[in-house]
C-alpha cells in the first residue's frame, strides 16, 4: 500500500524532470543554431514605409526582439525550476510530517500496548494475592479445626488415662484383697487343725469371722460405690463450672449486638434455642417461646445471628461443652438478659 502510495507522485516529478532538461537542452542548442520561428498566427500591421529609416535598422530591432524573447523564456524555465524545486521541498515536508506521524502512531500505540500489559500485570498480580489470601484463610480455618481436635483428643486421651488408672487400682484392690482372704483362710485352716478339739467353738468362731468378713466386703463395696458416684458427680460439677464460667462472656456478647425494639417494654419474654457448632461458630437460633411480638422476637434472633461466633468457646473442654453449650436457650427482656 505505502509503494502504490508513493508511484504516482514519483512519476510526475520524474516526467517534470524530463521536461525541463529538454527545454534546457532546447536553449543550448539555440545559441549554436539559429532557428526560424514560424508564428502560428500573422499579425498584419500597416506601416508607413517613410518612417523605416533604413533596412540595417529593421533587422537589428528584430534581433532584439528575438533576444528577448530567448530572456523571457530563459525566465520562465528558470521559473518553473524554482517552483518544481518548491513543490519538492513541500512533498519532502509533507513525506517527513507523514514518517512524523506515522512515528508518533507507532509512539502512542505502543505506549497503549505498554498500559494495557502494565493493567494485566496488575489484575494478574491482583488475582494471585487473592489467591494467596484464599490459601492462607483456608490453612488457618484448617490449622484452628486441627487444634481442636487435637485438644478433643488430647482430653478423650486423658479421660481414658484416669480410667485406665482407676481399673488398675481396682485390681490392684482386688487382688489385695484377694491374697488377704487366701492368708485368713489358711490362718482360719491352721486354727481350725491346732483347736481340733473345740471344733464346735471353731466353727461358731468360723461362722462369727466369715459372716464379719461377709459385712466387710459389703461396707467396702458399698465405700467404693459412693466414692465413685461421688468422683462421677465431682467430676460433672467440674465440667458445669467450667462451661459456667463463660456464662458472662456469651450474656455480654450477645447485649453488645442486641437492638432493643422501641415497641419493648418491660414484662415481655422471648426465648431463643441457640445451636453452636464445636468452633463456637452459631448453627443456628430459632424462637422456643414467643413474646407475642414478633419485632421483639426478631430483634432478640437477630442479636444471636450478628455475634456470629463465640470465639473464647473453643477453649473449652468438648465434653464440658457438648454438655452445656451445644445447644441452650436464652431468655430476653426488654430490662436485661438472662439464661
Amino acid at each position: 500500500m505505502k509503494a502504490k502510495g508513493y508511484l504516482i507522485p514519483t512519476l510526475l516529478a520524474l516526467s517534470l524532470h524530463v521536461v525541463v532538461v529538454l527545454l534546457l537542452a532546447e536553449s543550448w542548442f539555440d545559441h549554436r543554431e539559429e532557428r526560424k520561428i514560424q508564428p502560428r498566427h500573422v499579425q498584419a500591421t500597416i506601416v508607413d514605409l517613410k518612417s523605416i529609416k533604413s533596412k540595417p535598422d529593421a533587422k537589428a530591432a528584430q534581433s532584439r526582439a528575438k533576444q528577448k524573447a530567448e530572456a523571457e523564456r530563459q525566465q520562465q524555465a528558470a521559473q518553473r525550476k524554482i517552483a518544481e524545486a518548491e513543490r519538492k521541498k513541500k512533498l519532502a515536508e509533507q513525506r517527513k510530517q507523514q514518517a512524523e506521524a506515522k512515528q508518533q502512531k507507532l509512539a502512542r500505540e505502543q505506549k497503549q500496548r505498554d498500559k494495557q500489559r502494565k493493567q494485566e500485570q496488575a489484575k494478574q498480580q491482583a488475582e494471585k494475592q487473592k489467591q494467596e489470601l484464599a490459601r492462607k484463610k483456608k490453612a488457618a480455618e484448617e490449622k484452628r479445626r486441627q487444634e481442636a481436635e487435637q485438644k478433643r483428643k488430647q482430653a478423650l486421651a486423658e479421660k481414658k488415662k484416669a480410667e485406665e488408672r482407676k481399673r488398675q487400682q481396682e485390681l490392684a484392690r482386688k487382688k489385695k484383697a484377694e491374697e488377704e482372704r487366701k492368708r485368713k483362710e489358711t490362718e482360719a485352716r491352721r486354727l481350725a487343725e491346732e483347736k481340733r478339739k473345740a471344733e464346735q467353738k471353731r466353727k461358731a468362731e468360723e461362722a462369727r469371722k466369715q459372716e464379719a468378713l461377709a459385712a466387710k466386703k459389703a461396707r467396702e463395696a458399698a465405700l467404693e460405690a459412693a466414692m465413685a458416684a461421688e468422683e462421677e458427680s465431682l467430676e460433672e460439677e467440674l465440667y458445669r463450672e467450667q462451661a459456667m464460667s463463660y456464662m458472662g462472656y456469651v450474656r455480654d456478647l450477645i447485649t453488645s449486638k442486641w437492638r432493643r425494639s422501641p415497641n419493648a417494654r418491660n414484662g415481655m419474654l422471648v426465648e431463643v434455642k441457640v445451636r453452636l457448632f464445636p468452633t463456637g461458630e452459631v448453627d443456628d437460633a430459632v424462637v422456643s417461646r414467643a413474646s407475642g411480638d414478633s419485632r421483639f422476637d426478631r430483634d432478640a434472633v437477630q442479636a444471636v445471628m450478628r455475634v456470629g461466633r463465640f470465639e473464647k468457646l473453643k477453649q473449652l473442654d468438648p465434653i464440658a461443652f457438648d454438655a452445656h453449650w451445644r445447644e441452650f436457650t436464652l431468655a430476653f427482656r426488654p430490662e436485661d438478659l438472662r439464661r
